[in-house]
């Protein structure tokens, strides 16, 4: 079927498109729900099975000063080609049949389980945006840390703050994104469901690992996402947050992070911090202006920003990161 192209989609929309059936929607909806930057996350379609190919414009030409009857030199903006990488996360789900037959209910024991398990899922999918590196682990993609993961040296480290921290081990970082279809993205391998894949066995003879046969309700879920940071000038990251005693210049540190970012109006910008760095955020800016609680809607939480930038949660952002050099 033919897809609409948007900017604005995330893994919800895709669902919506690919599956009339809702059961890969249910899968996203929660998926979503369990972690705020999976539902954040700007998604495609990759533009290859095993991947998604991009270029990157290395240089630009810059014109040339003529005088006359001085001929000008030819010039062309330089590009370099990238293949970014996804991975596959799979989990089954296996209930016994007189468990699932207990209560009366199947379908309601069958739900609680799948749901448990995909929560899961999420939880790893948004681990692996954080600290993926396909270096290290090749059946994984590459996240953001391992991109933003130098002081000096690289091009992204131009992106990164350090805001002190000199202990190895209690240590987090805080993350500005700006999502969007040629920036920073998320993708799934081209022609597939959204990435996504739900397979329903039914009742069937389960082994269990003495290679005994017990019958069960077995199900089979299936993710594949991949990251590509296509113009680092579009996120960054503030390392090296002593989880012990967060510094007063925090948010020093987030007012220069926003400056290196090369526009926040490009694109969807979302702060991502966890639990402990922003409760003492708010601890630190409870008599700031340009910290605001606005609900999104009438009936939702207040939603913390950061000048007008949404500040989420992300549970996957360790303490316990070693210091960046």
């Amino acid at each position: 079927m033919a897809i609409i192209a948007d900017k604005n989609y995330n893994l919800i929309d895709y669902a919506k498109q690919f599956d009339p059936s809702g059961q890969e929607l249910a899968i996203a909806e929660v998926l979503s729900q369990s972690n705020d930057i999976i539902g954040d996350a700007v998604v495609q379609e990759s533009s290859l099975d095993s991947g998604h190919e991009y270029a990157v414009r290395t240089g630009i030409p810059e014109g040339t000063w003529r005088r006359a009857y001085q001929g000008i030199e030819p010039a062309k903006a330089t590009t370099k080609v990238v293949v970014e990488s996804y991975g596959t996360l799979s989990a089954y789900s296996v209930v016994d049949k007189l468990v699932a037959e207990k209560g009366g209910n199947v379908d309601a024991v069958r739900t609680g389980q799948s749901r448990a398990i995909i929560a899961g899922m999420s939880s790893s999918m948004a681990s692996n945006l954080i600290y993926g590196n396909s270096g290290c682990a090749p059946e994984r993609f590459t996240g953001l840390a391992a991109r933003y993961s130098a002081l000096s040296g690289a091009q992204s480290s131009k992106n990164v703050v350090n805001a002190g921290g000199t202990t190895n081990g209690q240590n987090s970082s805080i993350y500005l994104v700006v999502w969007d279809t040629d920036k920073v993205f998320t993708f799934f391998p081209k022609g597939s469901k959204a990435g996504i894949q739900r397979v329903d066995y039914g009742l069937v003879n389960h082994v269990d690992g003495s290679g005994n046969e017990f019958p069960a309700y077995k199900e089979y879920f299936e993710w594949k996402l991949g990251l590509a940071v296509q113009d680092w000038r579009f996120a960054g990251r503030i390392c090296n947050i002593d989880v012990t005693n967060v510094p007063s210049t925090l948010i020093d540190n987030m007012c220069d992070l926003e400056e290196k970012i090369q526009s926040l109006s490009m694109g969807k910008p979302v702060w991502y911090m966890n639990r402990t760095v922003k409760a003492a955020l708010r601890k630190l800016t409870s008599s700031r202006t340009n910290i605001q609680y606005t609900p999104d809607q009438i009936t939702s939480r207040p939603l913390m920003t950061f000048n007008e930038i949404p500040v989420h949660i992300c549970d996957a952002i360790r303490d316990d990161e070693a210091v960046v050099a």
